[in-house]
């Protein structure tokens, strides 16, 4: 009929009743509990027959950030979640005064993602929020990485032999990542947002191309501008051979060219890969540094010899916009790419015109994918999601 029946703990209301706004209630399956969620950062469970509080579940361990905020839940047969502001969502049990278990993931647009040797998978969003997946133990389940990001968007991401991770952010700084946590004591101001950036195997030296047309140098927390001798032309990709000294540079007239580190200058190699038509947006070796990628902003990618200027051996055309990453397998013989066609591209150096196509893997775009081992596939985009492909050659 609509009538009140009566207020769930009327008598304790003070002590038992929420200090913020209810968002969401669910009936236990049987009908004998309440759950809720509420702005105050908790859940209740409410014994209906008893009229009294059963258990309360405290979000965020006594943090008062709005992102602990309860908006929704479900109790649905032994399970029950609750929805955080954050978009975590908590497992919850009667029998824990804290979650038991947390799912963290991205609720915006993932914008750039590394893959470690030791197959940990850093994903970063719109937002700032960046998450670690640890893939070689524990695969599709997030953690949400410490320390501050300065809620700026994560544009770049590049990671050494060691693991140890550089991430270009959209506030114009580098900041590094080991395990678990940022070093927010070795943020550096860059002056520019990141295009590309690479980290060589010792993690000791950064190259970035920035969004000001700079080409910079970060070594021990120090800036230094790089100016290539053999060319004016603007860079916007960078790749490190990780088995060397060779660097490779894209430039926005269409051109690759190859470099030996050495002292902290870059000396030109003389190789010059001149087949793109657009500007050069993504570079990468294969894992024994023979074998160079070029992508571009019209989705064309050309896979060169990295030590000669032979004409490329492997013209790789199926996407139809701006690749944003290439990764090669551990085989050395495919490799994966993503674009903002929102396709993912698997292509082998010995079938080139015929790659496994996953069309339509995010919608909005595909901002990453990298080989977890040679048949499977891990993917980020636009849409939030991170997806694991398993392919078959």
């Amino acid at each position: 009929t609509g009538d009140l029946v009566r207020q769930i703990a009327a008598s304790d209301n003070a002590n038992a009743g929420h200090k913020g706004s209810i968002f969401a209630v669910s009936w236990s399956p049987d009908s004998k509990y309440l759950v809720t969620s509420s702005g105050d950062r908790t859940c209740k469970f409410w014994d209906i027959a008893a009229d009294k509080l059963a258990h309360t579940v405290e979000i965020g361990s006594g943090s008062s950030a709005p992102e602990h905020q309860q908006v929704g839940n479900l109790w649905t047969g032994s399970h029950i979640i609750s929805l955080s502001l954050s978009g975590d969502l908590n497992v919850l049990s009667m029998d824990s005064d804290k979650p038991v278990r947390v799912v963290v993931g991205h609720q915006k647009p993932i914008t750039a993602a590394v893959m470690t040797p030791a197959k940990t998978l850093y994903t970063g969003s719109y937002d700032g929020k960046l998450c670690m997946w640890d893939f070689a133990t524990h695969p599709g389940v997030a953690s949400a990485v410490a320390g501050s990001t300065g809620d700026a968007r994560l544009d770049t991401a590049a990671s050494s032999d060691s693991g140890f991770v550089a991430l270009g952010y959209m506030d114009d700084t580098l900041r590094y990542v080991e395990k678990d946590s940022i070093n927010s004591a070795s943020a550096v101001g860059l002056g520019a947002a990141t295009l590309s950036l690479d980290i060589d195997a010792s993690g000791a030296t950064t190259i970035a191309a920035l969004a000001n047309d700079d080409l910079v140098m970060v070594s021990q927390g120090t800036v230094s501008k790089v100016v290539l001798a053999d060319t004016k032309a603007v860079p916007s990709a960078v790749a490190i051979d990780k088995c060397s000294s060779l660097v490779a540079i894209g430039f926005k007239d269409n051109t690759v060219r190859t470099y030996t580190l050495k002292g902290g200058k870059l000396e030109p190699a003389g190789i010059e890969i001149t087949s793109h038509l657009r500007e050069i947006t993504y570079l990468a070796f294969s894992p024994d540094g023979s074998l160079l990628a070029s992508g571009d902003a019209g989705g064309k990618i050309i896979v060169s010899n990295a030590k000669t200027a032979g004409q490329p051996s492997k013209r790789w055309s199926a996407h139809t916009a701006r690749i944003y990453c290439i990764s090669w397998a551990p085989d050395g013989i495919h490799a994966a790419s993503s674009s903002l066609d929102g396709h993912v591209m698997v292509w082998s150096t010995e079938k080139p015109t015929r790659p496994i196509q996953i069309r339509n893997a995010h919608l909005g775009g595909s901002s990453f994918a990298s080989f977890v081992s040679n048949d499977t596939v891990v993917s980020t985009g636009a849409d939030g999601g991170v997806k694991v492909w398993t392919v078959s050659f």
